[in-house]
């Protein structure tokens, strides 16, 4: 059995990994709450990108084509999504609902509401975001999200497909 943190609230199986320390776990959700509150609160990426080590690895769930595939390695790559993030998308409304923990790694479940620039396009999305941590700093992010407005504004017109995150 492995141990899962929810929100603060501790869920103890009998029985747990050996290897996994309860503590770091526990520091890892609290980290991880705590820079979505900051963005939250402040409206910037700034607090989660104070939180990532130098070398890590920042991925989106989107197939290649569009600014925001693939894989940003290290901290400029990094920098480099972040403002390619903003030139495609005006994010509205970001909402968190949880966090669960198991070791060195804390899942963000959430949604949230933007517009697409290149079509003006509003979507709604939920995601799951996953991150590693190692030595009390982010080491990968992973974005799972259906992003499929995005996908659409950058698709040549002849494949264009309705949006699935739009509602159309």
């Amino acid at each position: 059995m492995a141990v899962f943190l929810r929100s603060g609230a501790e869920w103890l199986p009998a029985q747990c990994h050996e290897g996994i320390d309860v503590s770091e776990a526990k520091k890892n959700v609290e980290r991880t709450r705590l820079i979505f509150e900051e963005m939250a609160r402040t409206g910037s990426n700034q607090p989660l990108l104070e939180a990532m080590d130098d070398e890590a690895v920042y991925k989106l769930s989107l197939p290649k084509g569009t600014p925001l595939s693939g894989e940003f390695r290290g901290r400029e790559a990094i920098l480099e999504y972040f403002e390619r993030l903003e030139q495609v998308l005006e994010v509205l409304e970001v909402k968190t609902w949880d966090f669960v923990g198991n070791g060195d790694q804390v899942i963000v479940l959430g949604d949230e509401q933007f517009v697409v620039k290149k079509t003006g396009r509003s979507c709604y999305s939920e995601f799951a975001f996953v991150l590693e941590f190692g030595g009390g700093k982010i080491v990968r992010a992973l974005v799972i999200e259906d992003l499929s407005g995005v996908v659409e504004a950058f698709a040549p017109a002849n494949t264009r497909a309705a949006s699935r995150a739009s509602g159309t």
